[in-house]
C-alpha cells in the first residue's frame, strides 16, 4: 500500500510532480480566461482572510484568494474561477487547496480541477445508522487528492462528462478501536485511482447563485485494484436540483441526492452524512453506509443591501443495500438558518454562515463561500 507517511523517495517525488503539474495546468487554465478589449470583460482578483467552520474542525483560519474571470459579453460565457485557500484549525488541523473551472465560448465546454494537501484529523463512529456518538474514533488522514474533469455538451442543456480523481494519504488512528486494529478497509491509509464518466443537465441561469432552472448530474466511477488503486469499487451519484424564482429576489431551491457504493472501498469513501453542503447539522461521517438517500429544501431572500438571509430543513437516509433505503430506516432530519454577505453583485459570490441542526441534538455551524448547493 503505497501510503504518505511512509512513501519512498521516488513515490515522494511522483506525487510532487503531479502535484506541480496539476497546479500547472489548473493555472493556465485560468489565465486562458483572462478578459479581452471588450469592455464588458473583466478580472477580480479578491485576497481575503478566510474564516470558516465545521462540526468536524471548529473555527478554522487562513487566507484565501478568490480571482473570478468575466469574458466579454459576445463570448456568451459563464465566469471561469480560481480558488486557493490554506487553512488551519483549533483542532491542529491543516488544508491547501487550489480548485478552478474554465468555461469556454456559449458555454460548450467545462474544464476543472483540483489539488489538496491536508492533515485533518477526523472522527469515526461506525457504519449504519444505529451508529453511536459513544464509539466516536479520532483519526488522522494526511496526504493529497488531484482531481481533473472536462464536460463537454452534445446538445441543449445536456453535457457529456469524463474525468479522474486520486488520492494518495495515509491514515493514523488517534484512539482506541476499529481503526487502529486495522479491520475496516482503508484503516492503514490507501492509495485509490477514480475514473469518472457521466451525464449532465444544466440550464441553471448563474452557477454561483442560480435563480432559476435545473442541474441533473448522473455519474459512475471505477476504481480498480493494480490500476494505481489498492481496492476495486464502483460508485453512483445521482444529483438533481431546482431553483425556482418566487418573486424578485426570492429563490426556493430544492436537492435531491442518491449516493451508492458497490465493492470493497475504503471506509472513509463510503456515503457519508453531514458537512456544509447537504445534511447540515451533523458532522461530516456521523452516519456513513455503502447507499444514502438525502433531500433539503432552502429558502433565500434578501435583507438589506449585500445582507441575505436562508432558511432550509431536509432529512436522509443510509443503508447497506439500495433496496434498504425504502424499508424502515432510521430517518436523519436537517433543518436550519444562514445568513449571507455578498462579496460581488455582478459574479453573485458570497460568504455565507449557516447553522444547522439534526437528530439527538446534532448541531453545526458552517462558514464558507457561496451557497450550500
Amino acid at each position: 500500500m503505497s501510503c504518505i507517511a511512509a512513501a519512498s523517495f521516488p513515490s515522494v517525488a511522483r506525487l510532487l510532480a503531479t502535484a506541480g503539474l496539476a497546479i500547472a495546468v489548473l493555472v493556465a487554465g485560468a489565465l486562458e480566461a483572462q478578459p479581452t478589449a471588450d469592455s464588458s470583460a473583466r478580472r477580480r482578483i479578491q485576497p481575503l482572510p478566510a474564516i470558516g467552520s465545521s462540526p468536524e474542525s471548529g473555527f478554522q483560519y487562513g487566507a484565501t484568494v478568490l480571482t473570478v474571470w468575466t469574458q466579454a459579453a459576445s463570448q456568451r460565457a459563464r465566469p471561469s474561477l480560481l480558488t486557493a485557500s490554506i487553512l488551519r484549525s483549533v483542532k491542529a488541523q491543516t488544508r491547501i487547496s487550489i480548485d478552478a473551472e474554465r468555461w469556454s465560448a456559449n458555454n460548450a465546454r467545462r474544464i476543472a480541477g483540483n489539488f489538496v494537501w491536508q492533515k485533518f484529523p477526523l472522527p469515526y463512529y461506525g457504519i449504519g445508522d444505529t451508529a453511536s456518538e459513544f464509539g466516536e474514533q479520532i483519526y488522522t488522514p494526511r496526504g493529497i487528492e488531484l482531481g481533473a474533469s472536462v464536460q463537454q455538451r452534445m446538445f441543449g442543456a445536456w453535457y457529456a462528462t469524463a474525468g479522474v480523481r486520486h488520492i494518495d494519504q495515509s491514515i493514523t488512528p488517534d484512539t482506541i478501536g476499529d481503526l487502529r486494529l486495522g479491520v475496516l478497509p482503508g484503516s492503514q491509509g490507501a492509495r485509490v485511482t477514480e475514473a469518472i464518466v457521466g451525464l449532465i443537465a444544466d440550464s441553471r441561469d448563474h452557477i454561483l447563485a442560480p435563480t432559476s432552472g435545473n442541474l441533473l448530474t448522473l455519474n459512475v466511477t471505477r476504481a480498480a485494484t493494480g490500476a494505481l488503486s489498492d481496492f476495486t469499487y464502483t460508485r453512483w451519484r445521482v444529483d438533481a436540483r431546482r431553483y425556482q424564482s418566487l418573486s424578485g429576489e426570492h429563490v426556493l431551491a430544492g436537492q435531491l441526492l442518491m449516493l451508492g457504493v458497490q465493492g470493497t472501498a475504503p471506509f472513509d469513501q463510503l456515503a457519508l452524512v453531514g458537512g456544509g453542503d447537504i445534511m447540515r447539522g451533523y458532522t461530516r461521517g456521523r452516519y456513513r453506509d455503502r447507499w444514502m438517500l438525502a433531500a433539503q429544501a432552502e429558502y433565500r431572500t434578501p435583507v438589506r443591501r449585500r445582507l441575505g438571509a436562508v432558511a432550509f430543513a431536509g432529512a436522509g437516509v443510509v443503508a447497506p443495500t439500495a433496496g434498504d433505503l425504502f424499508t424502515d430506516r432510521v430517518l436523519l432530519p436537517s433543518y436550519g438558518v444562514g445568513g449571507r454577505f455578498q462579496l460581488d453583485a455582478r459574479q453573485r459570490s458570497a460568504v455565507r454562515v449557516d447553522y444547522g441542526r439534526g437528530r439527538d441534538g446534532a448541531t453545526g455551524l458552517y462558514i464558507g463561500f457561496n451557497q450550500a448547493f
